[in-house]
């Protein structure tokens, strides 16, 4: 049997699927994807053996489409990860879990691809997992495995190269014009384009870094479960709350993360809602304090690996803002240059 996985501009789907099959399964994971910048998925597998094959070339790491750091994390963590070298090169993406299920994508295991990439996939049940494992145990021998000390080094030898690229790609940046219909030329523009330049509104939101707690990867707690949820949210009670109350469908969101700026963008999906202590839904319930949740579900456009790659800005010492008025027109305008740009 096959079931359709789609991100069609909705909620996310391919996350919470896998998610889903590596708590309702058993046995060992495999996963074979080109590019890796995600790490969060297969370190919450617990007790299990994970395998993992990608395909490293120097310009997927120069380039950020794969992420060293991502790889040290998965190994740190026990997954076992190995390189397939490039001829011919890797191009599937499949996820194998034990003897019961599969999922075969177009979605690599990065950021990028759950959090706003237009991805399609099929999962599989029983019929054809034993083929797909042959399929993968054949490419899984002909790899090499991966170290961290190997990875080290060529994180070395690639941030030269990659501060190189990335001056490259800001200097070479344009816009490209394509014929469209009876009209003369149109911008091409993706769906984060489409918000900078059309948004009604802008607002900045706090991750709250401030209560500090990390997972086991090193990222703040609070902040990934506004990512991976999808919800910009405060909690404690905060000046000027109106102003999230001000947020309607469409508005634009930037995610301010304390000390290093603008790290991620969404497009707000409804307005605010506002849910009690003790609600099983909050993203948060702490324990010595009694404030809601205030919070706008969010679909995320784009979300930086890592904060080198964030618009800095140090922000006022506020939860959430309207940024709409003209006073901010040169931080959005930085901001749209650094995030079309990089």
């Amino acid at each position: 049997m096959l079931e359709l996985i789609a991100e069609d501009g909705g909620k996310r789907q391919h996350q919470q699927r896998l998610l889903g099959l590596i708590k309702n399964t058993q046995g060992t994971v495999r996963v074979a994807s080109p590019y890796v910048t995600d790490r969060d998925l297969l370190i919450s597998v617990k007790n299990r053996k994970v395998f993992l094959l990608t395909s490293l070339s120097p310009m997927d790491i120069v380039s950020g489409s794969t992420s060293i750091e991502a790889l040290q994390l998965l190994i740190k963590s026990g997954v076992e990860c190995r390189n397939l070298p490039n001829h011919p090169r890797l191009h599937a993406k499949v996820y194998i879990f034990g003897n019961s299920s599969a999922v075969v994508t177009s979605a690599n295991l990065t950021r990028s691809a759950f959090d706003s990439n237009i991805e399609v996939g099929v999962q599989i049940d029983r019929g054809s997992i034993a083929q797909l494992k042959t399929w993968f145990n054949k490419f899984w021998e002909k790899a090499h495995p991966l170290s961290a000390s190997q990875l080290t080094k060529l994180q070395q030898q690639a941030a030269a190269l990659r501060r190189d690229y990335f001056k490259l790609k800001m200097k070479t940046k344009s816009k490209l014009s394509i014929p469209k219909g009876n009209r003369n030329t149109t911008e091409f523009s993706d769906d984060l384009q489409d918000l900078l330049d059309n948004a009604s509104r802008f607002f900045i939101c706090n991750t709250d870094r401030r209560h500090g707690a990390l997972t086991s990867t090193g990222k703040y707690v609070l902040e990934q479960k506004m990512r991976t949820r999808g919800y910009a949210t405060a909690w404690e009670t905060f000046r000027f709350s109106n102003h999230m109350q001000q947020v309607e469908p469409g508005d634009a969101i930037f995610m301010f993360a304390k000390s290093i700026g603008i790290i991620g963008i969404g497009r707000a999906r409804t307005i605010c809602e506002i849910l009690k202590p003790g609600d099983p839904d909050r993203i948060e319930n702490f324990p010595d304090e009694n404030s809601p949740e205030w919070r706008v579900p969010v679909d995320w456009l784009d979300w930086r690996r890592n904060d080198e790659e964030a618009y800095h800005y140090k922000s006022p010492n506020f939860t959430f803002w309207n940024i709409t008025g003209d006073q901010y027109n040169n931080l959005r305008k930085g901001i749209r240059k650094h995030f079309l740009s990089v």
